[in-house]
């Protein structure tokens, strides 16, 4: 695939290289020949950094990403499609090119001569001269290299690559049985009474899925707006169990296709993550996990949960003994199902608050949303966005925007997919395009994906959001300008290698501002008045934000307590997966069941989303991004640009140049504290 650069001559007299990749030359076909040369390349380049005589940091760092930039460029838009637009033979040349890749980081990772040229960089006497961002690199190199596996003996090696190339050929399966599961399963409707309740915007969905089908009437389906329409709208109780059922079953033994079950390559990759770390010298992958987190130990982190949970448990079991009374006595529900909870939820909400999503809807158009969410990024970092309709994309409907600083320097750019369809994989999600780097004579600015899987509102149409929807796109945006907004030298400091266990502050905070009157009347228009969200309606949003907050807490202690149970589990362990997350679930969980429940099988994060035995890592970063808006607020400006260009500069522009919690405490003057969170969730 080819690839634009614009050099890009900055106010300040500085160059800049704004690299985009030409979508329209994409050619799978091609990208296994290119990859084998560019991986004998690193090769290559490993095999001579290991004869340095003299090893300096640029002959050494600066090589090595060199030669990983151009992996990115031409690895990163595989992997992107992949997920995004899938096809047959895409599909085959990721699977293949991953086992090469893997074997190449194997070999790297354990390349003894370059773990010696690394010793020698930090023992050499020039290590004190260099930046922290280089001491940091060289550093953090070491140790993961020492992770690699590069100490051990020759026929440990050898079994650890082995494990290597199993453990990222096994994830993928995992992945693409989701994403082909989701087309198993489809339901034909003809008679639109049948979906009672269910949102205008995803019945005219269903039925342009029909119609491209050739199919009269409605097409329900498992794309995951259509699922979650039907749970929580659907009136029809039958409705929602066939599509509770079908969802639950689409990538197990109960699923339509057998090929598809995930269950397997769950104890397999328990099992294999298990050998890793024991093989490495680690008591159980959970603790390989931390090694490299923010989070001391395994036992802190459970200790962490245990304390949120029992802040938490009280609030949910009120909660849900609510929801079993209105669904008794205001809906005749004498037993609450899992393909209920969802349903009475919202109409507790609406009988409560007198708000519902789909009352929201139609005040937040995709444009609107998008153009309050810029003006208040323009705000608190003091940056402009603007759309660049020139910009190659891979799919109608895709936007790309570029981003400026206050002296209209530009800082990088990023693309929005934000439509769900066929072969693109479920939920939300960044990644990485292009990562900055300060090259000899210019900078190369940083660009990102931001992909969610809304509704589609049909060619030529504007999407209109749920607010929940809404979190979601801030959510995202959040990842996004973490990686625009870092004023990083080199690729080993920038977002991508803040601790994991912090990557998901930025983005949770940004997602605080949806609670914000003002923002929300920023990002609003309706769609017959174009008036933005009236005071009383917004009151009404604003009075429900804690509703079920207790439950929703739990859910992510139970999410993340059978993350670490399952990846710490020893080979004696007689218990199954489904064991032990009962057990979990036994604990803390509040809301019913089903019996024949395969939820591990469709568990992304963490059999192939990259958050094995770190999805803790979302409460832990929820609780730092509470105190950091606690800050703003304590401003007594919310949108405050003073406290904005404060976190800016000292966590945002800081990437991984040093570890998070120094950024943290540059910020707030201290360490973060567990009663911001309770604060702001309503439970304290």
């Amino acid at each position: 695939m080819k690839w634009n650069t614009q050099t890009i001559t900055q106010p300040d007299g500085s160059v800049a290289l704004f690299t985009l990749p030409d979508w329209r030359t994409f050619a799978p076909e091609e990208l296994l020949a290119e990859l084998d040369v560019l991986l004998l390349e690193g090769r290559t380049t490993a095999d001579n950094i290991a004869l340095l005589p003299d090893p300096t940091f640029a002959a050494v760092v600066g090589k090595e990403e060199e030669v990983e930039d151009r992996l990115q460029k031409l690895w990163g838009p595989a992997v992107h499609m992949s997920n995004v637009l899938q096809t047959d033979v895409l599909r085959e040349v990721v699977k293949e090119g991953t086992v090469r890749l893997s074997d190449y980081s194997s070999d790297l990772g354990m390349h003894e001569g370059v773990y010696r040229t690394f010793l020698a960089l930090r023992d050499g006497e020039a290590f004190a001269t260099r930046t922290r961002e280089e001491q940091k690199i060289v550093s953090d190199t070491i140790a993961e290299m020492e992770r690699s596996g590069v100490a051990l003996p020759s026929h440990d090696k050898a079994t650890l690559k082995q494990l290597n190339a199993e453990i990222s050929a096994v994830e993928e399966d995992f992945s693409n049985h989701l994403v082909d599961a989701q087309e198993t399963w489809e339901k034909q409707v003809e008679d639109v009474s049948a979906l009672d309740g269910v949102p205008a915007e995803v019945l005219a969905d269903m039925q342009r899925v029909a119609v491209r089908k050739g199919l009269s009437g409605y097409l329900v389906n498992l794309q995951q707006p259509t699922v979650m329409a039907i749970l929580q709208h659907a009136t029809d109780r039958a409705l929602r169990k066939e599509v509770f059922v079908a969802y639950n079953a689409r990538s197990s033994e109960f699923g339509a296709d057998p090929v598809l079950d995930n269950g397997p390559l769950v104890r397999t990759i328990l099992a294999l993550r298990r050998s890793e770390a024991q093989l490495l010298g680690f008591e159980d992958f959970t603790v390989l996990s931390l090694d490299d987190k923010m989070a001391p130990s395994t036992d802190e982190v459970l200790l962490f949960l245990e304390r949120i949970a029992a802040k938490s448990l009280p609030r949910a079991r009120e909660e849900y003994a609510e929801l079993e009374t209105f669904a008794r006595t205001t809906l005749g529900i004498e037993q609450l199902e899992p393909w209920d909870i969802a349903f009475v939820s919202e109409r507790l909400r609406l009988d409560r608050y007198a708000i519902s999503d789909e009352e929201l809807r139609p005040y937040f158009p995709e444009g609107k949303v998008f153009a309050g969410l810029f003006s208040l990024l323009e705000r608190l970092y003091r940056v402009r966005i603007e759309e660049d309709t020139s910009a190659p994309v891979w799919y109608t409907g895709v936007r790309f925007f570029r981003v400026f600083d206050r002296s209209g320097a530009l800082l990088g750019g990023f693309y929005a997919d934000l439509s769900a369809r066929d072969k693109k994989r479920g939920g939300a999600w960044m990644d990485e395009c292009v990562t900055r780097r300060t090259l000899a004579h210019a900078v190369q600015l940083p660009v990102a994906y931001l992909n969610c899987n809304f509704t589609d509102p049909g060619e030529g149409e504007e999407g209109y959001l749920t607010h929940g929807d809404v979190e979601t796109v801030f959510h995202e945006a959040g990842h996004v300008f973490h990686h625009l907004l870092g004023q990083t030298n080199y690729a080993g400091s920038a977002m991508g290698h803040v601790e994991w266990d912090a990557i998901e502050c930025p983005s949770q905070l940004l997602e605080q501002w949806c609670w914000e009157q003002e923002i929300l009347q920023s990002i609003s228009a309706h769609r017959e008045t174009g008036e933005p969200i009236p005071d009383e309606l917004c009151a009404r949003l604003l009075a429900a934000k804690h509703f079920q907050s207790g439950m929703a807490s739990v859910r992510q202690v139970e999410l993340a307590l059978v993350d670490l149970s399952l990846y710490r589990m020893l080979s004696t362990d007689v218990r199954t997966p489904e064991e032990l997350l009962a057990e979990v679930r036994s604990k803390v969980r509040v809301t019913p069941v089903y019996p024949d429940d395969r939820f591990l099988n469709g568990f992304q994060h963490i059999f192939g989303g990259g958050y094995a035995a770190g999805y803790y890592s979302y409460k832990w970063a929820e609780v730092i991004a509470a105190d950091v808006f606690e800050a703003f607020k304590e401003s007594g400006d919310v949108c405050s640009p003073e406290v904005g260009q404060r976190f800016f500069s000292t966590v945002l522009a800081q990437g991984a140049a040093r570890p998070f919690m120094e950024s943290f405490v540059a910020f707030r003057g201290r360490t973060p504290s567990e009663d911001a969170l309770l604060r702001l969730t309503g439970l304290l």
